[in-house]
């Protein structure tokens, strides 16, 4: 796990980690080690599943740290009803267990409007020897004992949140810009936050990929609703997703889908964005007053997965487009046109002016899928000396790999996917480590999820010629 990046920059690999991480039966360190991981991942979902199962095994301090992850689930009252009891006095004041367990009481008790609880559960805490600032400031803030105005840490994490959300006033935006990836992912889903808030913190966690596009849509939706102006850039974004639906016409939608995707490679939240825009766009290739935004719907279609809406924009955006066909091909090996795709693939990547490095790129993924990559291309792309940029892992990562996934080894293989890609992910992958990581991952069966690698790392480079 030290070497895997997390958040990851893939959302790929960051769904696959995070279902790795929550799979099997773990306990003592092990578990400590995977539930470390999945909060720098914000994947609440899954430490949920894992604790549960802790928490029924009898694991010191699981209890504790379920209770702490239905709270950033949103599920307060789940919460509050979980029996915790005070852990051993070796345990560290600042264990995350300990921290939990005398803070949850306190803010359950605040919650329910029992100021004197919940004094006394954070009095409880101090002499513990808890360090709780922002917890203890917002307590007595709410009890007038003080007025002075909170100053954040560096990093914001929930129980910080939850405590400073006792007086909504205490919440400025700036706050999502240090948030957890954990509270982030709190806060995105939380339909109580004040609106602006709420829109930074769901953007932020889409850019690390702690949310997907579906999440965003309805924050953007909830949120746009309570605005009375929009000034940042993420309210912005959210007042013209919420007009979508009622955009006098095809031309105006599209064009509002243009700028939205534009603002969001910007802001670095174009897949999420573009799985959010998915019925927005779902009827536009059949209505010519959109085809001049074809490139646009086509890569918000491939972004969302949605390779049948792709080729139909193929099909609908004439020559400006065809270059597409070969990302598509890599995307969609099943349809029959990706075959015939490759077999023009010289003549599409020549008419695009497609880069020699990207090139490269397509050939070294469409061999690692083990398609059948035609003469010609192999011919065209060796003309050109293969690049050697990008991120290559330490010596012997890759070795490592290829032995996980020679025996099997899916949630192994998985994580030395994670680290082989580097911090950037698919997007700045060395071909070497990019080949061997596709591979590795249809060798333990992830077939989708190698094509879906496959098309990060080309996305991210293939030229754009339409308006976004």
């Amino acid at each position: 796990m030290g070497g895997v990046p997390l958040p990851s920059a893939s959302p790929t690999l960051a769904t696959l980690i995070s279902r790795s991480l929550a799979t099997g039966v773990s306990n003592g360190t092990e578990l400590a080690v995977r539930l470390n991981a999945l909060a720098k991942a914000g994947r609440i979902d899954q430490e949920i599943a894992l604790l549960g199962g802790a928490m029924q095994a009898g694991e010191p301090g699981a209890a504790a740290l379920y209770a702490t992850a239905l709270l950033e689930a949103g599920r307060d009252d789940e919460a509050c009803a979980v029996a915790i009891e005070p852990p051993p006095q070796d345990v560290a004041a600042n264990a995350k267990p300990t921290r939990a367990a005398f803070l949850i009481p306190a803010y359950c008790a605040a919650v329910k409007g029992d100021q004197p609880g919940a004094t006394l559960a954070l009095q409880l805490a101090r002499d513990r020897g808890v360090q709780a600032p922002i917890s203890f400031a917002a307590i007595e803030r709410l009890g007038k004992a003080s007025s002075k105005p909170i100053a954040l840490p560096k990093q914001v994490e929930t129980f910080d949140y939850l405590f400073l959300k006792l007086d909504p006033k205490s919440l400025p935006t700036s706050l999502a810009a240090k948030a957890s990836p954990a509270l982030l992912s709190l806060i995105a889903h939380d339909e109580t936050a004040p609106a602006g808030l709420r829109l930074a913190a769901a953007e932020r966690a889409a850019s690390l990929n702690v949310i997907d596009g579906t999440v965003l849509a309805k924050a953007y939706r909830e949120a746009a609703a309570k605005l009375t102006k929009a000034a940042t850039p993420p309210e912005l974004r959210a007042k013209l997703f919420a007009a979508l639906d009622a955009a006098p016409s095809a031309k105006i939608r599209a064009e509002s889908i243009d700028a939205l995707m534009a603002s969001g490679r910007d802001a670095g939240i174009e897949i999420p964005l573009g799985e959010a825009l998915r019925p927005a766009r779902a009827d536009l290739a059949a209505d010519p007053e959109a085809a001049d935004f074809a490139e646009t719907a086509l890569r918000a279609a491939l972004l969302a997965g949605d390779t049948q809406g792709a080729w139909a924009w193929i099909d609908a955006g004439g020559d400006r487009v065809k270059s597409w066909q070969l990302l598509l091909a890599a995307s969609d090996p099943s349809d029959s046109r990706a075959e015939a795709a490759l077999a023009q693939g010289t003549e599409l990547a020549d008419k695009a002016k497609l880069p020699p490095a990207l090139l490269h790129r397509l050939v070294t993924v469409l061999d690692a899928l083990d398609y059948e990559v035609p003469i010609p291309l192999w011919d065209e792309t060796g003309k050109t000396q293969q690049p050697s940029d990008g991120y290559l892992p330490e010596t012997g990562l890759l070795s490592q790999l290829k032995e996980a996934s020679d025996h099997g080894e899916v949630g192994r293989t998985v994580l030395l996917v994670g680290a082989v890609l580097g911090p950037k992910g698919p997007a700045d992958a060395n071909l070497l480590a990019l080949g061997d990581a596709v591979r590795a991952l249809k060798r333990v069966g992830l077939d989708a999820e190698a094509r879906r690698i496959g098309f990060e790392a080309l996305y991210a480079r293939w030229p754009l010629k339409g308006k976004a």
